[in-house]
């Protein structure tokens, strides 16, 4: 035995208990008892940390015995360990590659203070002790011999109980030689397919069995093999003829031969077996003189005898060649020839009289189900000769019946062989009888026995399987095919009623006679597109017995399902300017159909169909892609709705529809706008002594971007604030007075205003002038030198011109109110004009005709009324206001956007914030858009003031139109609700309020019919409702 051993150990301490010593053995399968393992004791190293004394008093248990399962022991004072076993690894661990035992041993001093715990580890190795055994040691296979070459024999794989691999099965091999079959082993993934090829072709005639010899060999170091015994029949062909053992026969025939004499014995063989050797014999229909020959001689089809048919005395010809063929039964047969030569010899003798009687009555039939030994009838002899020429004998030329002697009575016939009446519906029943004279004359008498019929035969379908088919959605009674059997029994026992089990009838009926079978179920192929079903032919014999077969109907389909869409509605997104030819997603749907009623193909809804690209910028193709059409402007359009219809291509085709939103992503593609200031409006005015944090004036501006990012503006001061008196609301665009400054004289500062949006990768930017002056305060006007007289003459001017203005002033009110409502009274005269399509649920506002046509205030009734109006064109979309302030200042802006039809036609909005923009105090001064301050009674220092103004300034509210439509209205155009504009924000005092929007409302819809627009503003909170 070879031990191989290895040795792991850790620092080894002195103290007990503490040491990891790992001994790793290894030990071969199959080993006797007692075989040495090895020495724990020396391989543990522990003579190395220890006294001779020590060491020699250690001793060695085992710490768990259960551990090792009885299959080793360890000597107590030596330390060996030895196996206590015969240890079998496929017992013990299966085919797993590895195979260890763990175990501690403990090693302890009884006379010193010493304990040492060993690990052991035993590997397990494999011997090659098993041999491939295959799972049958000899194994049958039959293959025709027209086989073709390369047909294949499948042979199970063997099987090697060794665990590992190299001891495994490593190659098979054919031992056998001259063999028409190649041997191959190919490794799959479920192990290894063994398989016989043809390799030329085989002949059953020649070799009708082939023993093959298949070895498998494992891989150990003595190699171990099993074998297989493959026996292989060669299954018969019919490809050999009949062969008679001459050509031509010879036979002598003495004309007093009586009829039934048999003339000769033909036996004709052939090599092949079972139906395909079974010979037929019967005389050449084609010969000549085939009338005389079927007139004196019969043959027997079974046994090839001939006999005579009538006696030869009235014949005349001295000769007769007769040619017999010789046919197998198979299919088709094969036929081979022979010629009988038959002298005919002149001579005169007597013969014996022989009567058959039939024992079945009248009739004379037989059942084809009597046994074998049944008498069926009796022969009486009779010869008047005496002597030997009256000794007469008798035979029975027939194969189902035989001749049994009665003493003194004649003969009996009895069966010899069952009967088959399907077979033969009846036999001749030859006996002949010959006497012993010189020569010997002999009789043969012949009846037909008639087979009667018993019900032995159950019917028989001409096919088992009938395959048939039925278009889905059928009408009950449709025809689906007809069945016919048969039955090899006569009478009522070949009577056939065919009838289906309970479970065909719930989806056909047939007819009984007929056996036409028709539909009885409405079949839907999506459900179930093929069905397998019995039907029964049953016979009425007693008992009856019954023949089934299978109906494979299939179900061919009609074009009755739509398209069905995988989503109820298809939601696209695509980013504006990408230009035309990008694809934008695609449409999917599914048929349950099949064939073209399956196949699917895209398009738009008519409505939607042939619509130019400024109405419809996308195109779908046939496959449910859909791209655009031209470049797509978020701002003209941020939404497209249409129709869609998935066409299959059935006849008649079908189609579903389904709707499509495209939204359309925004890109930072405009700049802010700034209306407030302008070229032509672009200087403000201060006083000198206004507080630190007035509100000079407020820049305005807004972003046709989307809601967010690129449409939230920052405003800046770029230039001109050197002498840092100003600072802006970083968000809201408004300009304080930041510190004081002592001037001389009316001082502008021309300042630099930057406008940015907020989108940090492509940030958009505008910049505009503005001029604030800040201006001395007024002169304190000088005390005239005739005191009260002149001001009492100026006061009273004033106050008539003051009457006469303010009168002149209400009578011109008066008369544009008058003139106002009677312009709205007119049709189609509305201040406001919107048209727009319905937009997804969305119908178009329209504003109904309301007494009040103007936009008031509902915040600030004492200020002036701020108006607003909108005009709506077909080409462009413009936005004018203008912000009149309290000193006469006026801002105007517009802007033009491209066309959207299905959204605004076109917009105005004219002198949005009309009403006077009141700063505080602000009647200190004469110039344009001036802000002049006063104490607010508040303290804290400049700085102060200004820091807390800019910081409060940064909010972001939110501005609302709403447009109402009134519903007792139509979809005309111009119809609409009076407009009323509500300003809700902080709580500033009402001087401050914003009137005028930074930016144009933008649309949006609610469950109201409402049509909203919304603007971002961090001064205000207005709301149009």
């Amino acid at each position: 035995m070879e031990v191989l051993c290895s040795l792991y150990f850790l620092i080894i301490t002195v103290t007990t208990g503490a040491c990891d010593i790992v001994l790793n053995l290894t030990l071969r399968e199959e080993e006797p008892v007692s075989t040495l393992v090895g020495n724990v004791a020396s391989l543990s190293g522990l003579r190395k940390n220890m006294t001779p004394e020590v060491f020699q008093s250690l001793r060695y248990s085992f710490l768990d015995q259960a551990k090792t399962d009885d299959l080793f022991r360890i000597d107590n004072e030596a330390g060996d360990l030895l196996t206590n076993a015969v240890i079998d690894r496929e017992k013990q661990c299966g085919f797993n590659q590895d195979c260890l035992f763990k175990f501690d041993v403990a090693a302890h001093s009884p006379v010193y203070s010493r304990f040492e715990i060993l690990s052991v580890l035993v590997t397990l190795t494999d011997i090659n002790d098993h041999m491939p055994t295959f799972p049958s040691s000899i194994v049958n296979k039959t293959l025709s011999e027209s086989a073709v070459i390369g047909t294949t024999i499948q042979l199970d794989e063997a099987l090697d109980l060794d665990s590992t691999s190299q001891n495994g099965i490593q190659s098979y091999t054919m031992i056998t030689a001259d063999s028409p079959f190649l041997f191959s082993a190919t490794k799959t993934s479920e192990g290894v397919s063994l398989q016989l090829k043809l390799k030329s072709a085989i002949n059953r005639e020649n070799i009708d069995h082939y023993e093959l010899i298949i070895v498998a060999v494992d891989g150990g170091s003595d190699p171990r093999t099993g074998s297989l015994t493959v026996n292989v029949e060669v299954g018969d062909e019919n490809d050999n003829s009949p062969q008679f053992y001459r050509d031509v026969y010879d036979v002598s025939l003495r004309e007093d031969r009586d009829v039934g004499f048999q003339v000769i014995q033909l036996t004709a063989t052939d090599k092949d077996i079972g139906a395909n050797g079974q010979v037929a014999y019967k005389f050449n229909v084609r010969q000549s003189f085939l009338a005389e020959i079927n007139e004196y001689f019969m043959i027997n089809e079974t046994t090839g005898k001939i006999t005579l048919k009538n006696k030869l005395s009235q014949n005349t010809k001295k000769s007769f060649n007769i040619t017999v063929d010789a046919s197998d039964q198979g299919k088709p047969p094969k036929v081979s020839q022979c010629i009988v030569r038959v002298s005919i010899i002149d001579v005169e003798n007597n013969k014996p009289v022989v009567r058959i009687t039939l024992l079945s009555g009248s009739t004379g039939a037989i059942s084809e189900s009597s046994s074998v030994g049944t008498v069926i009838a009796h022969v009486t002899v009779e010869d008047s000769d005496s002597g030997s020429n009256g000794i007469v004998t008798c035979q029975i030329a027939s194969d189902h019946f035989q001749l049994q002697t009665v003493l003194n009575r004649g003969y009996i016939v009895v069966i010899s062989q069952p009967l088959d009446r399907e077979l033969s519906d009846k036999y001749n029943l030859s006996v002949e009888c010959s006497d012993q004279g010189l020569p010997p004359l002999s009789t043969l008498s012949t009846i037909v026995v008639p087979i009667a019929d018993e019900n032995d035969n159950a019917p028989l379908f001409y096919k088992t399987v009938y395959q048939a088919s039925i278009r889905e959605n059928n009408a009950f009674g449709d025809g689906v095919t007809q069945v016919l059997a048969k039955d090899r029994d006569l009478g009522q026992n070949s009577e056939i009623r065919y009838i289906l089990p309970l479970e065909s009838k719930e989806k056909l009926a047939i007819n009984e006679d007929t056996g036409v079978i028709t539909a009885n179920y409405r079949f839907d192929r999506e459900n179930e597109s093929s069905y397998s079903l019995l039907v029964l032919a049953v016979d009425k014999g007693d008992p009856a017995l019954t023949g089934t077969a299978t109906i494979q109907l299939t179900v061919s389909d009609e074009n009755d399902n739509k398209p069905t869409f995988t989503v109820p509605m298809f939601q696209f997104f695509v980013m504006e300017n990408m230009g035309p030819q990008l694809k934008v997603g695609s449409l999917s749907a599914s048929d349950l159909d099949e064939g073209d009623n399956q196949k699917i193909l895209f398009d738009f809804h008519p409505n939607f169909k042939n619509l130019p690209s400024s109405q419809m910028p996308f195109e779908i193709l046939p496959s449910g892609s859909i791209s655009t059409r031209r470049n797509l402007d978020r701002e003209d359009r941020n939404k497209y709705t249409f129709d869609i219809v998935a066409i299959d291509q059935g006849i008649p085709r079908l189609t579903s529809t389904s709707r499509v939103v495209v939204y359309v992503a925004d890109q930072n593609d405009n700049k802010p706008f700034i209306t407030f200031p302008l070229f032509s409006n672009q200087t403000v005015s201060v006083s000198q002594l206004a507080k630190i944090g007035t509100i000079v004036t407020q820049i305005r501006a807004y972003d046709l971007d989307e809601t967010g990012p690129n449409s939230q503006l920052r405003y800046s001061i770029s230039a001109g604030n050197e002498k840092d008196v100003f600072s802006i609301g970083e968000t809201s665009g408004s300009i304080y007075l930041k510190r004081t400054y002592e001037i001389t004289k009316n001082t502008p500062f021309k300042l630099r205003i930057n406008v940015s949006d907020m989108n940090v990768s492509h940030m958009q930017s505008s910049f505009q002038d503005l001029t604030i002056v800040l201006t001395l305060p007024p002169p304190t006007p000088q005390v005239l030198e005739d005191g009260g007289t002149k001001n009492i003459i100026i006061t009273v001017a004033v106050v008539i011109l003051t009457i006469v203005l303010s009168a002149v002033i209400i009578t011109v009110i008066i008369i544009l109110r008058r003139n106002d409502q009677k312009l709205l009274q007119s049709k189609g005269q509305d201040n406001l004009v919107y048209s727009v399509p319905p937009l997804d649920g969305c119908s178009p506002p329209s504003l109904d005709k309301s007494p009040s046509d103007k936009v008031t205030s509902i915040v600030d009734s004492p200020r002036k009324k701020k108006g607003v109006s909108f005009t709506f064109e077909e080409e462009n979309t413009q936005i004018f206001y203008s912000d009149p302030m309290d000193q006469g200042q006026r801002g105007s802006g517009s802007y033009s956007r491209p066309d959207n039809s299905q959204i605004l036609n076109s917009l105005f909005v004219d002198g949005l914030g009309r009403s006077q923009y009141k700063q505080q105090q602000d009647n200190m001064s004469d110039s344009s858009g001036e802000v002049t301050a006063s104490d607010s009674g508040r303290g804290g220092s400049d700085l102060d003031l200004s820091m807390h103004l800019s910081k409060s300034d940064e909010r972001h509210p939110r501005r609302t139109f709403k447009f109402r439509r009134n519903p007792d209205q139509g979809l005309h155009r111009n119809q609409y609700e009076n407009i009323n504009y509500v300003n809700t924000h902080d709580s500033r005092s009402d001087n401050q309020r914003e009137a005028i929007p930074p930016r144009p409302p933008r649309l949006s819809c609610n469950s109201d019919n409402e049509l909203q627009f919304h603007s971002e503003d961090s001064q205000t909170n207005p709301s149009y409702v």
